[in-house]
């Protein structure tokens, strides 16, 4: 039946502890207790758990809103709009881009572009593709103030008023935020078309069933009221309190594998997902690793990465592969269960089963909390690196300057900066990474544009990083992943070693100071490289190891000449 989600278990090593937590969870009554929101499953204080619980029932919440969303909808292609452009970040992005490349626009319906960066130049490339007379824009933040979603939404404003007349622009734009927001303030005063208020008991990675999602997908023609049919069927699987087979919950039961195996020490969650889903990995990887990474623990999701034969893995993986029915396992995980890795296969019947595995995970994810008995729903980590970033605004607000790293090494296009190894970059890069302890990972974060010839090469990296290393390598583009895997870095046990990638900004762009001013006393190059000081700044408190790598020419060249000069590593991976 569609919406029910078939789960494949290969537990390997992991047999009796996935069996163990099952038979505890069983016993304890978790499954009934996690839906009474009772806060005591994952701590004993309620605070932020019993008021971000309500994703549970919000696809049962969002049918009796869809004629809302329908009608709003219509009256947007009414008025010729053919492209939207959703400005978010996280949660509030993810998961409008996994359904937006899942769910092409149908004709007569929108096409949607997803902006969750502050490079001026990705900035820059979106503005010049798109004809503003019949572009719309969604601004999605549940805080309503989230620094770089509000800095892209009073940049686009004011271009619409280079166009139009003033008392045309608001209706241009609509609102998804929490009720009482700034955004709903600043929304109302502008005379949007629209303002959602959504649930303000559903956290930002726990949203897509809600408006975040719903309202970007439905602009393009998707049949969201099909997604959330799916999402029920899930919600009334992971209902189930003491099943005697994976199926009959499949998200109490990957929970338990998710659960078991990071207690086990298999805490690097290798993602490998059917083409049909797209990029459900990065929605996934920031679901999982915001929400586990903290006090010490942690689930690494591993993303986007090329599977590679069981020899250039270590013994800290587990592999989690998503197919369509009736496609063909990803080619080599025979291989990897032969070699004995643990394997969880989740099967779904068609592309709007996207809607049950986005309840799916959200419960195995709250299930693999409790068992790491840490709070799912908080972010105590995040707040330190946008600390650290406003006080570089701050600094340069009253400098005119931000702090520059001396440049310790240079070739190629590529500058090593600050205290690092003696070296060109390929060597200093070696060298950084080559020493990493047993269940250490390399995270790659790259402050530059996105684009495929970059997504290529950062894979390419990726790969060869986990090659030479046999260590699990994930590539994240900045600010984005400080909305997702950034908790986990700064909040999981410290084995991390970080690689930031920034470039030069080519056309740097101001950000007004307020929608519709012309004063502006910050670009996005400036917001970007403050970002990067200051996440620099928090790992290092941390005591997390930090490489800078500055482009200065091509980025995508550059970087294929870094990959190109890593040669095998010495030790284990040979």
């Amino acid at each position: 039946m569609a919406g029910d989600i078939k789960l494949e278990l290969f537990p390997g090593v992991l047999d009796r502890s996935v069996d163990a937590a099952v038979a505890a969870m069983a016993r304890d009554g978790v499954v009934e207790r996690i839906w009474r929101k009772d806060h005591t499953i994952w701590k004993p204080e309620p605070r932020e758990i019993t008021n971000r619980l309500g994703w549970l029932h919000v696809a049962d919440a969002m049918e009796s809103r869809l004629a809302e969303v329908n009608a709003f909808v219509d009256d947007v292609r009414s008025d010729g709009y053919t492209q939207a452009v959703l400005l978010g970040m996280g949660g509030s992005s993810l998961a409008p881009e996994v359904l937006s490349r899942i769910f092409p626009p149908q004709p007569g319906f929108l096409r949607l572009t997803v902006l969750d960066t502050t490079h001026p130049d990705a900035i820059a490339r979106v503005r010049d593709q798109l004809d503003l007379e019949r572009t719309f824009f969604v601004v999605a933040t549940k805080s309503g103030g989230t620094v770089e979603t509000i800095s892209l939404f009073k940049y686009f404003y004011n271009l619409m008023l280079d166009v139009f007349p003033s008392h045309e622009v608001g209706s241009r734009f609509c609102a998804v935020t929490d009720p009482g927001s700034g955004l709903e303030d600043m929304a109302r005063s502008l005379a949007f078309r629209k303002i959602f208020l959504n649930d303000p008991e559903i956290g930002g990675r726990y949203s897509a069933l809600s408006y975040f999602g719903l309202v970007p997908a439905a602009l393009t023609g998707a049949d969201v009221g099909e997604i959330l049919s799916r999402g029920r069927a899930a919600a009334r699987a992971c209902r189930v309190s003491d099943p005697e087979t994976p199926g009959a919950n499949p998200g109490l039961f990957l929970g338990a594998v998710l659960g078991a195996a990071a207690r086990a020490g298999r805490d690097k969650m290798t993602l490998g997902v059917d083409p049909v889903f797209a990029n459900l990995a990065d929605w996934v990887e920031q679901l999982v690793a915001e929400s586990t990474g903290k006090e010490g623990r942690g689930i690494l999701p591993v993303a986007g990465e090329p599977l590679g034969p069981p020899d250039v893995y270590g013994d800290d993986r587990l592999f989690v592969l998503v197919n369509e029915s009736g496609a063909a396992r990803a080619d080599g995980l025979e291989d990897l269960l032969k070699a004995g890795f643990p394997c969880v296969h989740l099967i779904a019947e068609d592309r709007y089963d996207v809607g049950a595995l986005f309840f799916l995970w959200e419960f195995a994810t709250a299930v693999a909390s409790h068992l790491l008995a840490v709070n799912p729903f908080d972010q105590p980590n995040v707040e330190s690196a946008k600390v650290q970033a406003k006080k570089m605004l701050e600094a340069y607000k009253a400098s005119g300057s931000l702090p520059r790293l001396p440049v310790a090494a240079e070739a190629e296009g590529i500058q090593v900066l600050g205290d690092a190894p003696a070296g060109a970059p390929a060597q200093a890069l070696k060298r950084f990474v080559e020493d990493l302890s047993a269940g250490g990972y390399v995270a790659i974060q790259a402050y530059v544009p996105p684009d495929e010839e970059t997504d290529r090469v950062l894979t390419c990296l990726q790969r060869a990083l986990r090659d030479g290393s046999r260590r699990a390598v994930t590539v994240g583009y900045g600010p984005r992943f400080l909305h997702s895997t950034g908790q986990l870095h700064k909040g999981d046990a410290g084995k991390g070693r970080f690689v930031q990638i920034t470039n030069e900004v080519r056309n740097d762009l101001p950000i007004p100071d307020a929608p519709g001013a012309s004063a502006s006393s910050v670009t996005f190059g400036t917001l970007i490289a403050a970002q990067a000081h200051g996440d620099r700044e928090a790992l290092l408190a941390a005591g997390r190891p930090v490489l800078r790598l500055h482009v200065t020419g091509d980025t995508a060249e550059a970087l294929g000449n870094l990959c190109d000069s890593l040669e095998a590593f010495p030790g284990e991976a040979e």
